[in-house]
């Protein structure tokens, strides 16, 4: 059970991204979907950054002397950014496919389970990573939709 545990913890978030690419792939809105995905990443990315700098939380293994079921440095443990990559691909997936976005939010429980069973992670943790994720492609949808109706008003104007 610990080799599973330490697989999903470790592995598990190629799935998710696996699925995020098969989305682009099959429906083919090359330019609006990898845009949409490019801005959400990097809008993950910031927001898992600055919520780091904000708060740091030692490691479960760290605090209770345990040895990780998955090698990790004794890093800050907020906020799992595992979780925000599974809150980024729920999000982005779920007006495109929502089996795909099911999948996604069944594995995202399994590897913050698994994060929070290898020693890396507090619950909290993986709770908020996933929120990032989600808030940041709800964000990122934001600022294109205002980007695109301001290229059309250009165009009308």
């Amino acid at each position: 059970m610990t080799l599973v545990i330490a697989i999903v913890a470790q592995w598990g978030i190629l799935i998710p991204a696996a699925l995020v690419a098969a989305s682009i792939l099959l429906r083919r809105h090359w330019k609006n979907d990898v845009l949409e995905a490019a801005v959400a990443g990097g809008a993950t990315i910031a927001l898992v950054k600055i919520a780091g700098a904000l708060v740091f939380e030692k490691r479960p293994f760290v605090v209770e002397h345990l040895h990780p079921l998955v090698s990790h440095a004794a890093d800050n443990a907020f906020p799992s950014d595992h979780l925000a990559a599974c809150g980024l691909a729920f999000a982005y997936l779920w007006p495109r496919s929502r089996s795909m976005a099911g999948v996604t939010v069944i594995l995202a429980a399994a590897i913050a389970s698994a994060r929070v069973l290898a020693h890396l992670h507090w619950p909290i943790d993986v709770a908020t990573g996933f929120v990032l994720g989600f808030a940041a492609v709800h964000g990122a949808r934001g600022v294109l939709a205002l980007v695109h109706a301001r290229e059309g008003s250009e165009r009308r104007g």
